[in-house]
């Protein structure tokens, strides 16, 4: 038994609120801001500490708990906020998808002052009635536009692979031709373990070693298939592969952000908040349990 599989097995044992070893390739653990919108900053901050997450992945858009148009004023809130619990925003989610947008300079301008290391980019659709490879390459040139405007700014964009028959990255082979040629480290590749399960099948370890060199970020969930359609089940109780979870836990770059995104529950409805927060909990034991962090 090796070094990381001792501590998963001990991390697997230890409560959920026990403090984490840092001798781990993965990491700072955080958790989707989505199912937490609810909550005021301080409330937030709280949450996180009760069960050890290092952070929060912010939805920083239209809806979410800082709206775009209010960034300077609401983002500074909410990084204070965590800062009193030593929590931080590691990673926005973000509607910003060209440098062309003003709010969407906005938005990273006024994190980067913040020093949030990261931001995931809006997806990129195909038109199934267009061709498909010309509309790709028309999305690679307004990323790499991106790219190129994030040269003054230390944080960096990140365009996750999600499942859809229409969505830029479902098949995550145009997830790498999308940031093939992008200056080092300005986008990288949110890595989501759920959605390329989905569009992937069995395909999985090709998928992770295709982008292993030029993720950014890992995103953790997981789901079951009810007839052909995907149900969002809690963490480990579906077909995400817990060998995909070690081989992601032991490959990737050491100081790599993991987030949780819980799905299950309906963040919409403002009377299931407590039943967000259970299931976030729940979710955060079984990520200890399954990659040791």
């Amino acid at each position: 038994m090796n070094r990381r599989q001792l501590l998963a097995l001990a991390a697997g044992a230890a409560h959920a609120g026990a403090p984490r070893t840092e001798a781990r390739g993965v990491g700072p653990v955080i958790t989707f801001g989505k199912h937490l919108q609810w909550l005021s900053f301080d409330e937030v901050a709280a949450f996180l500490e009760e069960h050890d997450f290092d952070g929060i992945e912010a939805t920083v858009r239209k809806g979410g708990q800082v709206e775009p148009d209010r960034v300077e004023r609401d983002l500074p809130r909410l990084v204070e906020a965590l800062g009193k619990r030593n929590k931080k925003v590691v990673v926005m989610a973000t509607d910003v998808s060209s440098a062309e947008d003003p709010l969407a300079r906005r938005v990273i301008s006024a994190a980067d002052k913040l020093s949030i290391p990261f931001f995931r980019m809006a997806y990129y659709r195909y038109d199934l009635e267009r061709p498909v490879l010309e509309q790709l390459e028309a999305h690679r040139e307004t990323a790499l536009r991106l790219g190129e405007y994030l040269k003054g700014f230390r944080i960096r964009g990140l365009y996750q692979n999600h499942a859809g028959p229409a969505l830029v990255g479902a098949s995550v082979w145009d997830q790498h031709r999308l940031l093939e040629g992008m200056p080092e480290g300005r986008i990288t590749a949110a890595f989501d373990v759920r959605h390329a399960t989905v569009e992937g099948g069995r395909a999985w370890p090709l998928l992770w070693r295709l982008m292993r060199d030029r993720v950014g970020c890992v995103y953790v969930k997981d789901f079951r298939w009810d007839g052909r359609k995907a149900v969002n089940v809690p963490l480990g109780k579906g077909q995400v592969d817990p060998d995909l979870l070690r081989m992601v836990s032991d490959e990737v770059a050491p100081g790599t952000p993991l987030s949780l995104h819980m799905e299950y529950v309906d963040h919409r409805d403002p009377g299931k908040k407590a039943e967000n927060m259970r299931a976030i909990a729940a979710d955060r034991i079984a990520l200890r349990q399954l990659m040791g962090v």
